[in-house]
């Protein structure tokens, strides 16, 4: 089809497809168990020119294990990010794989609290850091406090991988999953519209899906930035038909194409995405080789911390 980077799921709250000294086999994955499949993804994508950029889904938490990073209480199917220890553990994952594997990327998704824990747990603990009631801070209009709680155990992971993996890969590319603008950033702590400006992050794939982006609202978010290039569309390839149950099918290839062309006119520097590969067909794959990636390109960035001016040429798949 034409991309040059690809995103693949490592860590999706199961446990790792990478023989791990830190946590165990992804419970989905136990028939490939014993080898190695991100090395050997990387060893086929670099015949290719292909970039890889390990994907971890940070909160997430999809199987009950690992049981001392979450209690009774906390929110459901979700890591308690206010855990310490959770931090310590998750930012270790991550740099497990940068340091271990030549990746040129490192891309976080479900860097959130998830919701709110209300458990007697995060009571004491929301007392013992802010001096106030968390019940009540929550039982009406979220006060500031309460967002900077949420704010400063998110922030803190996202800085710990950043400074992390610059240090062990200093071109490294970092890029989180976000919504700028949605309840759901500004309550659960993903401030990445703060963090591109901070310069914590290079990319932020803005989630939108829909059929028709409200392009015009993105573009007033954009140009609120310092790093309006740090903003990239994740487009769908895929469309959610509701009746009589939902269901997943393929986005018309025509269509997939026309929002990548949109997007790519609305980029700064790096790039356009599509999600997700498990609904890329045949036929899209066909009509975005004869359309909008007809030209061969390479990945260039314009990083947080790059004063060099890359080309507009990239793109980026899941």
């Amino acid at each position: 089809a034409g991309f040059n980077v690809f995103i693949p799921s490592v860590w999706h709250g199961r446990g790792t497809i990478w023989p791990s000294k830190l946590a165990p086999w992804d419970s989905a994955a136990m028939h490939v168990q014993g080898s190695d499949p991100l090395m050997y993804l990387l060893q086929v994508a670099s015949r290719y020119g292909i970039e890889v950029h390990p994907w971890f889904t940070v909160a997430r938490r999809d199987r009950n294990f690992l049981p001392q990073f979450y209690h009774d209480g906390s929110v459901p199917e979700t890591f308690d990010v206010h855990r310490a220890e959770f931090r310590d553990f998750i930012v270790a994952l991550i740099l497990e794989v940068v340091e271990r594997y030549p990746v040129r990327g490192v891309n976080l998704d479900y860097i959130r609290t998830g919701g709110i824990c209300t458990s007697a747990w995060c009571v004491d603990l929301y007392k013992k850091e802010t001096g106030r009631n968390l019940l009540a801070d929550v039982a009406g209009k979220y006060p500031d406090e309460f967002l900077a709680w949420q704010d400063q155990a998110v922030e803190d992971i996202v800085r710990r991988v950043s400074q992390g993996a610059r240090r062990l890969r200093p071109n490294i590319v970092i890029s989180v999953d976000a919504a700028p603008g949605h309840w759901v950033d500004a309550t659960q702590g993903r401030n990445s519209m703060k963090w591109a400006d901070d310069r914590l992050i290079d990319v932020i794939y803005m989630m939108h899906y829909e059929p028709n982006p409200d392009w015009d609202a993105l573009r007033a978010l954009q140009s609120r930035m310092k790093r309006p290039e740090a903003m990239v569309m994740n487009c769908g390839n895929f469309e959610e038909i509701q009746a009589p149950t939902t269901t997943v099918v393929p986005r018309q290839a025509s269509h997939v194409a026309d929002l990548l062309l949109r997007a790519r006119a609305f980029q700064r520097g790096n790039g356009i995405g599509l999600y997700l590969y498990s609904m890329l067909t045949d036929d899209q794959v066909e009509y975005l080789r004869g359309t909008v990636f007809q030209d061969t390109s390479r990945p260039s960035w314009k990083r947080a911390l790059d004063a060099q001016i890359g080309a507009l040429s990239d793109v980026r798949v899941e």
